[in-house]
């Protein structure tokens, strides 16, 4: 009986194991994740800053490094610019452009795809939104969204850094 007993508890243990193992094979790691660059929505009516431009670009190095750092694996950004610019007409902004955001991040191997804005209200009040977006689906993943005090390179990178920790890495690829 004691025999019996013992290959029984080996046999579970065996089969849980295995049930396991198909598990993590089936649910990939991580997805690759390609992130656009942050746009700027201003309609302060102040004059425009010419510092915007480079701290759209620095914030949205900051949230590639955030989010890779989190479980995103996130496509570098050389390729990035050379497929917006050829698959997204000039003057025409990504959350305008009719999908052009799936189409560049398919261009690119990706499977998921985070763009955002940044929404200029006055030099005091600013919101940081994104999105992230399954690319195979079109179906949006999450969106974050958070408000922001001060039009500086402080408020923005900690408001990039607010939303990665307690908005999407909750929803990187492999927690999902």
């Amino acid at each position: 009986m004691d025999h019996v007993g013992r290959w029984t508890g080996a046999a579970i243990i065996a089969l849980v194991t295995l049930v396991l193992a198909a598990f993590a094979a089936a649910a990939p790691a991580s997805a690759r994740t390609l992130v656009l660059d942050l746009e700027l929505e201003d309609s302060s009516g102040e004059a425009p800053s010419a510092d915007h431009a480079e701290r759209l670009k620095r914030v949205s190095a900051e949230l590639r490094h955030a989010l890779d750092a989190k479980g995103y694996d996130v496509i570098g950004d050389a390729a990035t610019a050379q497929l917006t610019a050829k698959l997204v007409p000039p003057g025409t902004a990504i959350r305008s452009c009719n999908g052009c955001q799936l189409d560049i991040a398919r261009a690119a191997g990706a499977d998921l795809v985070v763009h955002g804005i940044v929404r200029k209200v006055s030099s005091l009040i600013l919101w940081i939104g994104l999105v992230v977006e399954d690319v195979a689906t079109g179906r949006v993943v999450t969106t974050a969204r958070g408000d922001i005090r001060g039009d500086n390179e402080t408020s923005w990178s900690r408001g990039i850094g607010w939303l990665v920790d307690h908005r999407l890495a909750d929803h990187a690829p492999g927690k999902r």
